[in-house]
């Protein structure tokens, strides 16, 4: 059973939000926690896909083409996965990444999606040390053959 932090907020009647919600945070954690790429790959299209990495600045000029593969961009979140798995119970981070996620706004056009992700909360981990998750990440998004997977993004812009 579910807990309150990980119930999608997205009503049934709702299916693409819903959908959406499932890929973009539900599947990214759950995977994350378990350093397990493969079972998050499903969700992106490999072909074109790319991620600009906005380096929390204001100015797109700073803003940096981080990601321009898909794999280019598997390596470093399985990088990140890896950093902080073990470093607390899973129970705890998988509840401190549900609640630092949040889609802010969902714009869905066809068979396109904009998608704002927030990202605003702290992990605590068993050695004291703390990780802040204060960003914010637009997904660009695609349905094809009833499934919503991602294309593209612009990730770790400023929060406001």
């Amino acid at each position: 059973m579910p807990d309150d932090y990980d119930q999608n907020p997205f009503s049934e009647s709702d299916a693409d939000r819903r959908a959406l919600w499932h890929v973009l945070v539900h599947n990214d954690i759950e995977a994350f926690l378990d350093c397990d790429w493969d079972r998050h790959a499903a969700d992106f299209e490999p072909d074109g896909f790319f991620g600009i990495n906005a380096e929390k600045s204001d100015n797109s000029d700073a803003w940096r083409l981080a990601f321009p593969t898909l794999n280019a961009y598997r390596e470093n979140w399985l990088g990140f996965s890896r950093q902080s798995v073990g470093r607390a119970e899973r129970k705890t981070l998988r509840q401190s990444h549900f609640e630092a996620s949040r889609l802010a706004k969902i714009e869905i056009s066809g068979n396109r999606a904009v998608c704002h992700k927030h990202f605003d909360g702290t992990i605590r981990y068993n050695d004291g040390s703390t990780k802040v998750l204060n960003w914010r990440t637009i997904y660009f998004c695609r349905k094809a053959d009833n499934h919503w997977s991602i294309t593209s993004f612009i990730g770790f812009m400023k929060n406001r």
